[in-house]
């Protein structure tokens, strides 16, 4: 009997092993047919999301279609269109763009846009702030003007900037007597160009607009004088022919933020502030570009001056001879009064097509003398040999000159006496410096030759880290239908002719030094 059941038991066990090592082998089967469904289903999923970006948050895919928008021009066409055709991409694009106000903050009044396009974006910027540009209108359109005006004018408490440009004169003034007496706790920046301003307006006081920074007046809008506004930090202004210089900068006199200042302007102004009345403590950066600089830069007093940009006017030939020359004109009386300078800016207010006008040493020693600490310096290509030509040159007074830019050189010219400059440096164990040329002038003579970048490059290789910017270049190609298409690469634009081809390029001299080695 117990023979009989331990034979069972044993009988019995064995089954149950055998079951067990099918069961092992279904399950491990099970599993290899799941892993083989779980890589088919990745595949699938990878083939359904080609596009990486739309992976991307919400929050981050809607930050680079709103930086798409604002490089798009023209604004309106980047709010009217462009916007629309993105959103057309998919549904998550479409939230992408509706749910996110900051893409609906720019409102563009003018012909194109329509009153139920400003009222859209209106209500989906929530409670942004807002910037309002007003454009291209005449004055036949004033009740479709109107029309558009209207919904933003409501939610004015939110504007944030307004730019008011190409518009006929009534209805600037329109628009102006409308926003007078309005407040706008939020604006930062107001710019107007082609309009003349009140004397005082409401609307540019610290009253009405207690957060103000920036004011630009460009061409065509003038102002007798700034109301007092203590929170501005930019000014640009625009002087006319009738424009009292002396009561206009007075006014900028109690403005204790100021650090950035523009004066532009043809007209010849007669009025003009006393010598070192406009004292402006915290300025750090002046523009002029006037039909004689030296007036403004006489009345003005800014110790914490860092950048100064200065056009070289215009004088008449008897006044030339006796100043000197342009800059010497400008600069001869006033040595050292910009020390603080280290950006210093000349502007030519030549073409590229227009000759040059004559420099002259004492324009580069009056230059020199009254900005004696400037670390980067921007010169017309014509006065490099001015500058520095010889030894002891003027720019020998530039002790801590890192950055040069000189722009305007001719196409062909080789500036052979700026090598000898940089070679003195050289030997004496001063740093390289840094050196820029753009804007070339461009000019159809034997010398602008596609060998003439690689030639000005070998000139200074050595003694200066070298850029050269949008390199007008022709080059003769002799190309048939066996010739290998030519590599362009690099090139910004190409335009093709029968055995010649005209481009522009960013030459890299990195590259040109490994090629030539």
């Amino acid at each position: 009997m117990v023979t009989q059941d331990l034979a069972a038991a044993r009988a019995e066990l064995a089954r149950l092993q055998n079951r067990e090592r099918e069961l092992v082998e279904e399950l491990r089967s099970v599993r290899t047919a799941a892993q083989v469904q779980l890589d088919r289903i990745n595949v699938f999923i990878k083939r359904r999301l080609t596009a990486p970006i739309t992976r991307l948050p919400l929050s981050v895919l809607s930050d680079i279609i709103y930086l798409t928008i604002c490089n798009t021009y023209p604004e309106s066409d980047a709010h009217r269109y462009t916007k629309r055709k993105l959103a057309s991409v998919s549904r998550l694009w479409r939230d992408a763009i509706l749910n996110f106000p900051k893409l609906w903050t720019t409102v563009v009044i003018d012909p194109s846009w329509s009153a139920p396009l400003v009222m859209a974006h209106v209500k989906r910027s929530g409670e942004c702030p807002l910037d309002i540009t007003i454009a291209e209108w005449s004055s036949n359109d004033r009740f479709q003007f109107q029309r558009l005006l209207g919904p933003a004018v409501t939610c004015g408490y939110r504007w944030r900037s307004l730019v008011i440009r190409e518009i006929s004169g009534a209805t600037a003034t329109l628009i102006l007597n409308g926003i007078q007496y309005m407040r706008f706790p939020a604006m930062k920046r107001i710019e107007i160009s082609e309009a003349r301003l009140l004397n005082s307006p409401f609307f540019l006081t610290s009253q009405y607009a207690p957060a103000l920074e920036q004011v630009i007046l460009s061409k065509g809008s003038s102002i007798e004088k700034l109301p007092f506004i203590t929170t501005l930090r930019i000014v640009h202004l625009h002087l006319t022919d009738d424009t009292s210089a002396s009561l206009l900068l007075s006014s900028l006199l109690p403005l204790p933020q100021l650090s950035e200042l523009v004066l532009s302007g043809t007209g010849d102004c007669d009025e003009w502030p006393d010598a070192e009345s406009i004292r402006l403590p915290v300025l750090t950066s002046l523009t002029l570009i006037l039909s004689d600089p030296l007036p403004a830069l006489v009345a003005m007093v800014a110790p914490s001056l860092i950048y100064l940009r200065c056009s070289r006017g215009r004088l008449n030939p008897q006044l030339l001879h006796d100043r000197g020359g342009h800059w010497a004109h400008i600069f001869r009386d006033l040595p050292n009064k910009f020390a603080t300078v280290r950006h210093l800016c000349l502007s030519d207010a030549t073409s590229n097509s227009s000759s040059a006008p004559v420099a002259t040493e004492a324009d580069a020693q009056a230059v020199c003398a009254a900005c004696p600490g400037v670390y980067q310096a921007e010169v017309p290509a014509h006065m490099i040999n001015v500058f520095f030509a010889k030894d002891n040159a003027p720019a020998d007074r530039w002790k801590d000159l890192k950055c040069l830019t000189f722009k305007g050189l001719t196409v062909g010219t080789i500036p052979h006496k700026l090598k000898g400059w940089f070679s003195t440096r050289k030997s004496n164990k001063m740093p390289r410096l840094n050196v820029t040329f753009c804007e070339f002038k461009m000019v159809d003579t034997p010398t602008a030759s596609s060998r003439w970048p690689a030639s000005l490059y070998e000139l200074l290789y050595g003694y200066c880290e070298l850029e050269l910017k949008e390199v007008p270049l022709k080059a003769t190609l002799n190309v048939d239908s066996s010739t290998p298409l030519v590599d362009l690469r690099g090139t910004s634009k190409v335009y093709d002719s029968l055995g010649m081809v005209k481009t522009r390029y960013m030459w890299c001299c990195e590259c040109y030094d490994l090629a030539r080695t």
